[in-house]
């Protein structure tokens, strides 16, 4: 089977499985469920010219077709950025960042004060500074992904750094990560960071890997990881069209249920994977 047509298949996929949670009202955004319909438009009409129908997108990251092409998009563009970065002779770092909680914690909970650590740790914290200066960091991005382990929401962010200081042992560049993130989430009410949990990966060499750029990962790929928006969404349609299932309905409920809080909880976020140029002090 060619890239194409698995491609097709995938986009057909992705059609019905928003077009079920619309009609399930699973989503309910206006923009979202007009998504993929044709509209005529009257603009430069004339006689001679025929009125002609397009589809309209939606641009949401709640519609599973339109996230692909901002996924794809965003991919595209951080390939670009990090290749040019690497043929001019810098190097491309993966620092991962997770925050420790209880089971009980609600995601919004989680989120928010996650967001936090990541704003204070880039605008307020020495060590944030100190990595930039040691590493003659040129560029930052984010790329945050949910996912779930025993203890419940895995939020995390595969934080990608362009630097030009090859010099600089990743181990010293963990030590510093390790005791400023620390400081940072216990301030915000996380539970202590495992030292073991902070990692920093020199992803310089995985550019043509099937990530497509590094820290970004396709919709195939996070629909095969457990607790993603994308796995919940492929396990309702599994689950819809299941019906010899006996507890259909309480699944059915239990994965919209995490669909809507999933996206609710993430509505507000923009400039999703946004590279941030480094200026100079």
């Amino acid at each position: 089977m060619n890239d194409t047509v698995q491609l097709e298949i995938y986009i057909k996929e992705d059609k019905e499985i928003r077009d079920l949670l619309i009609q399930e009202r699973i989503i309910d955004n206006h923009r979202v469920v007009r998504c993929g319909q044709f509209i005529n438009t009257e603009r430069h009409n004339t006689p001679t010219k025929h009125l002609r129908s397009h589809p309209t997108f939606c641009m949401r990251y709640q519609c599973r077709v339109c996230r692909r092409k901002l996924i794809d998009r965003q991919r595209k563009k951080h390939y670009s950025n990090n290749k040019e970065f690497v043929d001019g002779g810098g190097s491309i770092l993966m620092l991962t960042l997770p925050v420790p909680h209880y089971k009980e914690e609600t995601l919004p909970s989680i989120h928010e004060r996650f967001m936090k650590s990541m704003n204070y740790l880039k605008r307020e914290s020495y060590g944030w500074k100190k990595i930039k200066k040691i590493t003659n960091q040129i560029f930052n991005y984010n790329s945050i992904e949910l996912t779930e382990k025993n203890n419940g929401y895995n939020l995390h962010n595969h934080l990608i750094i362009g630097i030009k200081n090859k010099d600089v042992s990743l181990s010293t560049i963990e030590n510093i990560l390790f005791e400023t993130w620390s400081k940072i989430t216990n301030k915000f009410g996380f539970d202590k960071v495992s030292r073991k949990c902070i990692n920093v990966t020199n992803v310089t060499n995985t550019l043509g890997g099937h990530s497509g750029s590094s820290g970004d990962k396709s919709i195939e790929d996070l629909s095969k990881r457990k607790g993603t928006l994308e796995n919940y969404e492929r396990k309702f349609k599994e689950t819809y069209e299941s019906p010899s299932s006996q507890f259909r309905t309480k699944k059915l409920k239990e994965i919209g249920n995490e669909i809507k809080t999933i996206n609710t909880t993430f509505s507000k976020r923009t400039r999703r994977g946004r590279i941030r140029k480094i200026t100079r002090e």
